[in-house]
């Protein structure tokens, strides 16, 4: 990820937040970090720190499940670009199955095969691939094209993410003094679990208290659901009401 893409996603989750929270955030100065933003609302400024957190194992160099992920979807990118060199026509290509070596190497031929460019948007068809040991299912798009592994989307939630919360806020609590010194005393921390992905299904069923070390308010967003804020009023959750 460049550190531009890495803002960008940043910038996203902290919009995504405001916007739930029902408030306006003007996020400035794209280039700074630690912390990444420094927030403007109502004529006061805070700064906000965004990090990732995971469910599953994890090391001094991140989560193993998010890196098995990231390895997966660069081989899918991989195959999109190759398909794209071929056809310009935008799919939907969703992957389920066995996505070994010799499985991934077939998709594009197969797909090309096919010809969706002059098929309507909408149709789609299932391609089975070694009697039916991946099957990758695509669809006529309009625009937006969407490759993805469907296998790292479907897991199971994990519903009791406070000792990751804690340990996160720890964490990150090492480098308030120099958050401070850049952002003001207002510093608050924004933890995103993208549940999405598998890695990142991550819920609060309930929580009653957090020791955010320092913190003017922790954020903890379970994308693209809610937020829980912890602040010095208590805790209180935000959802999207349909």
């Amino acid at each position: 990820m460049t550190r531009q893409t890495k803002k960008n996603r940043e910038r996203f989750f902290a919009e995504e937040t405001a916007k739930l929270l029902c408030k306006k955030w003007n996020l400035c100065d794209d280039k700074r970090e630690a912390p990444d933003f420094i927030v403007m609302e109502g004529g006061r400024q805070f700064g906000l720190e965004i990090v990732d957190i995971f469910t599953g194992p994890q090391d001094e160099t991140g989560s193993y499940m998010k890196k098995e992920e990231s390895t997966t979807q660069k081989a899918i990118s991989g195959l999109q670009k190759k398909y794209e060199l071929i056809s310009q026509t935008p799919l939907s290509v969703k992957f389920v199955g066995n996505m070994r070596p010799e499985n991934m190497t077939l998709v594009v031929p197969e797909i090309t095969a096919r010809d969706f460019a002059p098929k309507p948007a909408g149709y789609s068809e299932v391609i089975d691939i070694n009697d039916r040991e991946l099957r990758v299912h695509v669809t006529r798009m309009t625009v937006r094209a969407e490759w993805y592994s469907v296998n790292d989307r479907a897991g199971w939630v994990d519903r009791n993410p406070a000792p990751q919360i804690a340990a996160a806020v720890e964490d990150k609590s090492k480098k308030l003094l120099q958050y401070k010194a850049a952002a003001g005393a207002d510093m608050r921390l924004l933890l995103v679990a993208d549940r999405i992905y598998n890695s990142g299904k991550l819920t609060l069923d309930g929580i009653s208290s957090l020791d955010r070390k320092g913190f003017e308010a922790v954020y903890f967003f379970s994308y693209p659901e809610s937020v829980t804020v912890f602040d010095k009023a208590g805790v209180k959750v935000f959802r999207w009401r349909l």
